[in-house]
């Protein structure tokens, strides 16, 4: 310690000076006042900024805390202020005993605050309520198949585009080259109706003649080409339907097939599917009617046109006639649903196969792939689930007649 009378150093524990004997004190040293009197801030290379204990969290820089907590107490500002608003709009609109709290909610504009209130909820706040994060994973995974489900709608009908652009240019293609194949030429024939009042069905009058039924060309059963006179009569316009039997069974007690509970069957349009021979009999002997012999069917599937494979000429496609559909999902289409043959008649290909009279037996001069028993019966025309071979007019299938399927109806014929 150093004396201030004579400059004399001492040491830190001597109370006197050794040289002079003055007394020693220690004075700390004070910074420099301003001219305020208040001290000045030090300008040591060492000052600091006091630092926060350790249980005090640093404050943030920004005012009112950071970006996602001010958007919190935005969200729920706006959230109370619209609860506010509505429930204000309910206590002043609100008569005692007149409305109801669904009253309330069905209101236009206090649904408008719910809605507006609950979506802001959901979209801050699902990730803390369970519920709300399952209903919001639900929402985007909705959304995501919705995307998907049209995307391959537009890709299916990109697909279906080129396929047609390509029938579209292999038929000018063959058109230019010729090698087209014509169609027969229709004939408008001006048929005389009857109106069987029995089950409300238009039946049209077929001309007597003769007609070469069978064919050369396909199944042995089929063979040979004959000719057989048929005498006019009268045939269904179209095969009988669901709405038809049904009237049958109301009057007689008669049963309804098992198949008309499948919703790909029972529509009121639709051909009934599902009967038995011996059932078609009993519809016929209600109506005044009868089947029709399998001579008779192919006179009229015919359509008064001669050599030809189907009821309009040589080939046939999905516009002309229903089948070729898939036998699990699938169904009949309803009657008339496709243009007439040339006698007017609908569906003589395609749709449902029919049972005709006509017992299982080989034509004169012909034989049969196999034999069948005298409760056999023939059916005609091919059906919905049939491909395009199995609906010529001179295919031939057979059957007990106590068989039943969901390919085959039938319809009736009377004489004139």
């Amino acid at each position: 310690m150093i004396c201030k009378g004579c400059n004399t150093l001492n040491s830190n524990d001597a109370k006197v000076c050794v040289n002079c004997g003055k007394k020693l004190g220690m004075v700390a040293a004070m910074p420099p006042k301003s001219p305020t009197g208040q001290a000045q801030p030090s300008t040591s290379r060492f000052a600091s900024t006091p630092k926060p204990s350790a249980g005090q969290a640093p404050k943030a820089n920004l005012p009112g805390g950071s970006e996602k907590k001010r958007s919190y107490l935005m969200v729920l500002l706006i959230i109370l202020f619209a609860l506010i608003i509505g429930v204000g709009y309910f206590l002043v609109n609100t008569e005692p005993g007149k409305q109801t709290l669904d009253d309330f909610k069905k209101n236009q504009y206090v649904g408008e605050y719910i809605s507006l209130a609950d979506s802001l909820l959901k979209a801050n706040f699902s990730e803390f309520v369970p519920s709300w994060k399952a209903e919001e994973e639900a929402r985007k995974l909705s959304e995501l198949k919705e995307i998907a489900r049209l995307d391959s709608i537009a890709a299916a009908d990109s697909i279906a585009a080129a396929l047609a652009a390509k029938k579209e240019t292999k038929v000018a293609k063959d058109t230019s080259a010729g090698e087209t194949k014509p169609r027969s030429k229709r004939i408008n024939r001006n048929m005389q109706y009857y109106k069987n009042l029995k089950d409300n069905m238009n039946m049209v009058l077929i001309p007597s003649g003769t007609v070469k039924i069978g064919s050369d060309m396909e199944s042995e059963n089929e063979k040979p080409v004959h000719e057989v006179e048929v005498k006019e009569f009268y045939i269904d316009e179209h095969e009988v339907t669901n709405s038809q039997f049904r009237i049958f069974v109301e009057e007689t007690g008669y049963k309804l097939p098992k198949h008309i509970l499948f919703d790909r069957f029972n529509g009121p349009q639709q051909p009934i599917v599902g009967v038995s021979c011996e059932d078609a009999e009993a519809y016929a002997k209600w109506a005044g009617k009868r089947l029709p012999t399998e001579a008779e069917w192919e006179k009229a599937a015919r359509g008064g046109l001669l050599s030809l494979k189907y009821p309009y000429g040589n080939d046939i496609d999905p516009n002309m006639a229903c089948y070729d559909l898939n036998p699990e999902l699938d169904g009949p289409a309803d009657v008339k649903s496709y243009e007439p043959n040339d006698f007017k008649l609908y569906d003589m290909d395609g749709n449902v196969s029919e049972w005709t009279s006509s017992p299982a037996v080989a034509y004169p001069g012909g034989r049969l792939i196999m034999e069948y028993g005298q409760d056999y019966r023939t059916i005609r025309g091919g059906s919905w689930k049939d491909i395009k071979s199995g609906l010529t007019v001179s295919k031939r299938d057979f059957k007990g007649r106590k068989w039943t399927g969901n390919a085959t109806g039938f319809r009736c014929v009377m004489d004139y």
